[in-house]
């Protein structure tokens, strides 16, 4: 079928999946969106892909970020037209969605892109059951009568010896203040959905910072770098508290639903 000349028609299939990716992941480079849609079986040709983001993007769809994050390659945002098609499509997010006057802020790129890494590196390995991102989360805390106490960076379900486990992810890449992590350790006491959270930080002086600053909560609390939960996975180590032995994070989440 011919279509009338600048205009665009989009993929329930294959556009919709995609820019789905680019919205709950806020930014995501373009070699991750490839393996996203790779892994998930919506693509299999990288020339094929690199099309349809051109073609996405010409369609302002999404936007590429201005800037240089270190990355060697592009980095995608979604536009309020992409939004708008998500929505069309019957994908509408409270907290980020065709009306919202101010889209992420650049400054979240390494944010995203890092907690992006870590889901990829999850499903490699066969181990992710599901991903729910902050978008989605806060989102559904926004309009759901029973909402968590916090908005986390994503809650994960994984599969942990042939049952499936839950665990809140916060990724810091740095420090806030002791009266900000007084804050926090109220919501996290408060909150009773999750039994297991997990903070991954860019550095290990972070790991431990963050060890003395929420340890003691009645929670499963683990805290981990991220550059080493991406390799070592669910075998990683990971502090609960400042005075005692690193654990596995995989014996922590035993019992875990």
């Amino acid at each position: 079928m011919r279509y009338a000349k600048d205009t665009y028609s989009i993929s329930p299939e294959r556009d919709i999946p995609l820019l789905l990716a680019v919205r709950n992941a806020k930014f995501a480079t373009h070699g991750q969106l490839y393996e996203m849609m790779f892994l998930a079986g919506r693509e299999y040709s990288r020339d094929s892909f690199n099309w349809r983001m051109k073609r996405l993007r010409q369609g302002q769809f999404v936007a590429t970020c201005n800037g240089n994050f270190g990355r060697g390659e592009i980095v995608y945002r979604i536009t309020q037209s992409g939004l708008l098609q998500l929505e069309d499509h019957g994908h509408f997010a409270a907290v980020l969605n065709s009306t919202t006057e101010h889209l992420p802020h650049a400054t979240q790129v390494h944010h995203a892109l890092e907690l992006n890494a870590i889901h990829l590196a999850l499903t490699r390995a066969n181990l992710l059951a599901s991903w729910q991102s902050d978008v989605e989360t806060a989102s559904v805390n926004t309009i759901s009568r029973t909402p968590l106490e916090k908005d986390y960076d994503a809650v994960v379900d994984v599969w942990n010896e042939q049952k499936i486990a839950r665990f809140g992810l916060e990724y810091e890449r740095t420090l806030k203040s002791a009266r900000q992590y007084g804050q926090i350790r109220k919501k996290l006491e408060r909150d009773q959905s999750l039994g297991c959270v997990l903070y991954l930080t860019a550095g290990m002086d972070v790991a431990v910072h963050l060890s003395y600053e929420l340890s003691g909560i009645p929670k499963r609390l683990a805290f981990a770098t991220a550059p080493e939960f991406r390799s070592k996975l669910l075998e990683t180590p990971v502090l609960v508290h400042p005075d005692q032995p690193s654990t596995p994070f995989r014996s922590l989440l035993h019992g875990v639903f």
